[in-house]
């Protein structure tokens, strides 16, 4: 063959390898615009309430520098490998029939030491800061002025304050304030199974645990409402175990304090029997089988309340299994049933008409069954409820999240049924399932 006709011979086999090569580099830039697609709305929900990605205490923000530091590790070992992987193949590839194969390395001793060597140092890059930031974020929990005790329940979250002695009867769930610049010390108890307290814009997770207390604190930089949720399965209604931190100036804090001793307001006393605002109506007599109401020790008889021998006294113990939420300063709170509806007349009506078709497996559901109550009590129900609440008003909260407080305090006082309560607690109802989830 002359030497002419074999550079065309050449030249005809290198075409398809060019074409070829071209085609892989189309290829994958297609898969890198797709993936960039793809994440873009994840970018997007950086702003949401329940990611960590946009941090509210330095706590958190000592946990994104360490997501940050393992993120750039991560990707400069990506994209170390992947350009070892596209260099080996673009230099190694065959590119004709006859080409004889690379020298193989297996069992070659430098590259095993060498890519044994590199993950090891790559793995203490990551242990150090990992390391010093838990230790750091939990030396801070020594510094604390306010103690609190939560108790994961099926499927809420009940609060009791411990210390210092001037909020130490303070018992509420789902929804608890703590003063901003502030820290607060929270002692993680179970009475049921395994779940998980996370405030993604405060702190890291914390597991929950039956027969052991997890300890860890927050501290909100600046005032807002903070949303929470358990992280971990822990039954049918796993994710509507929801909760919220709300972060208030001082003098607002010791408001709220105030109003979860005074009990119902004055307007209570139209509603309560003989105008006796330390009693409740008669419409709530069975809601005090598992409910108390910080400032209201009588039932609707005018008598003290008695706690039942399954226990009322909170906590830890075992009977207190089937304790219902403490319904102080209601009023004030942003949301019902854990997180799931909005604080509202006509999201009350739903939960008091059928609790078990709005949240599946909980104990209430077990008390009231759809039509227990009917339409008058249910009402004579939301308007004494509209009444827990402090006489100056709920505490005021801004800052972050604020735009989504939404509470019974704040609706204009008129309670109506709902228009179809045939279907008024029906579980499909996402609109109001996820009211609480996304930040708009």
């Amino acid at each position: 063959m002359t030497g002419r006709k074999r550079r065309g011979s050449l030249r005809s086999k290198s075409g398809p390898t060019r074409t070829s090569t071209r085609n892989r580099c189309v290829a994958l830039m297609v898969v890198m615009v797709m993936a960039g697609i793809a994440l873009l709305p994840k970018l997007a929900a950086a702003a949401d309430p329940y990611s960590s990605i946009s941090p509210e205490s330095q706590d958190n923000r000592d946990i994104i520098l360490l997501y940050k530091i393992i993120f750039w590790i991560a990707l400069v070992v990506f994209i170390g490998v992947q350009g070892a992987i596209v260099f080996t193949v673009m230099k190694y590839r065959q590119r004709r029939e006859d080409e004889p194969r690379p020298e193989q390395i297996h069992g070659n001793q430098r590259l095993e030491v060498l890519w044994t060597i590199i993950p090891a140092l790559v793995l203490v890059a990551i242990f150090i800061p990992t390391v010093r930031t838990m230790f750091q974020i939990n030396d801070r929990n020594d510094d604390s002025t306010y103690t609190i005790e939560v108790y994961g329940k099926q499927w809420w979250w009940e609060v009791h304050y411990k210390q210092p002695e001037n909020v130490a009867n303070v018992i509420t769930a789902n929804e608890f304030y703590i003063p901003v610049n502030t820290r607060v010390r929270i002692e993680l108890n179970s009475t049921n199974v395994i779940h998980s307290f996370y405030v993604p814009q405060l702190a890291g997770k914390m597991d929950v645990i039956p027969g052991h207390t997890n300890v860890m604190s927050v501290k909100a930089d600046e005032p807002g409402m903070y949303y929470g949720e358990c992280a971990e399965y822990c039954g049918d209604s796993h994710a509507y175990m929801r909760f919220k931190i709300m972060a208030v100036p001082q003098d607002q804090f010791d408001l709220w304090v105030q109003g979860w001793n005074q009990g119902a307001n004055s307007s209570a006393a139209a509603l309560a029997p003989n105008g006796d605002v330390e009693s409740v109506p008669a419409s709530m007599a069975l809601c005090l089988g598992c409910h108390r109401i910080g400032g209201v020790p009588n039932n609707p008889a005018g008598q003290p309340l008695q706690n039942p021998p399954t226990g009322l006294e909170g906590g830890d113990s075992p009977q207190n299994m089937i304790l219902g939420p403490n319904l102080s300063m209601l009023a004030c709170r942003t949301s019902l049933a854990a997180g799931i509806l909005p604080n509202t007349p006509e999201s009350l009506h739903k939960w008091l008409y059928n609790p078990g078709g709005v949240k599946q497996g909980n104990f209430m559901a077990t008390m009231i069954k759809k039509g227990t109550l009917n339409d008058d009590q249910i009402n004579q129900i939301i308007s004494y409820l509209e009444t827990l609440k402090p006489e100056g008003g709920c505490p005021v909260i801004t800052g972050v999240n604020a735009d989504k407080v939404q509470r019974l305090a704040d609706t204009d006082g008129s309670t109506t049924a709902a228009s179809d309560p045939g279907t008024a607690a029906d579980p499909d109802d996402t609109g109001y399932i996820n009211e609480t989830r996304y930040k708009s």
